[in-house]
């Protein structure tokens, strides 16, 4: 409760034209958004700029923002949103560029659309599901299968027995199909 009357003040500052508030705004949130941006795609510069792109906007049109929001909520959505044009532009600029190079396409168009549509979904799906694991949970599940690493190497790295690793992957798992 006090996190969320501190960005409130942050913001009303930063409407008011604040430079320091905007600055202290950045700062709490940079490491955060990078880390729930990097749920969606593996590009770092990415991210950044996804990041660095809200926060600019938010300079940009800082007088007519609401007053009344939830700060991270906002910061969290407009990430997300800025995240899914540019993975979206980028599959527009992919599919022009093979299209070009004479590349033979097979089912229309509109599929294609429809077909990367619902991949997006399902990463948005993910991500979202992945956010509400607890920080020790995503660690794991992280090292378990983009790592590659074993039972045995992520019990040691976390400092956890074996059957607790077990369980947590396992229990993790089970509440990832539960959310999806």
């Amino acid at each position: 409760m006090k996190d969320e009357k501190r960005d409130i003040d942050l913001w009303s500052q930063i409407k008011k034209g604040d430079v320091q508030a905007y600055h202290k705004l950045y700062d709490r949130y940079i490491n955060v958004l990078f880390t729930f941006g990097m749920q969606y795609t593996n590009d770092e510069t990415l991210v950044q700029d996804a990041i660095h792109d809200i926060f600019v906007d938010l300079h940009r049109y800082r007088k007519t923002i609401s007053v009344d929001v939830v700060v991270k909520s906002y910061l969290f959505k407009s990430l997300q949103n800025d995240i899914f044009k540019k993975l979206k532009s980028q599959t527009k600029t992919v599919r022009l560029d093979t299209m070009e190079e004479g590349i033979h396409q097979t089912g229309s168009t509109e599929d294609e659309l429809i077909f990367n549509e619902t991949i997006l979904n399902k990463h948005a799906d993910l991500a979202l599901a992945l956010a509400s694991l607890t920080k020790k949970q995503r660690y794991a599940l992280n090292l378990r299968f983009s790592e590659d690493l074993s039972y045995e190497e992520i019990s040691s790295t976390l400092e956890i027995s074996l059957e607790s690793c077990r369980t947590l992957i396992y229990r993790s798992l089970k509440e990832l199909r539960a959310k999806l």
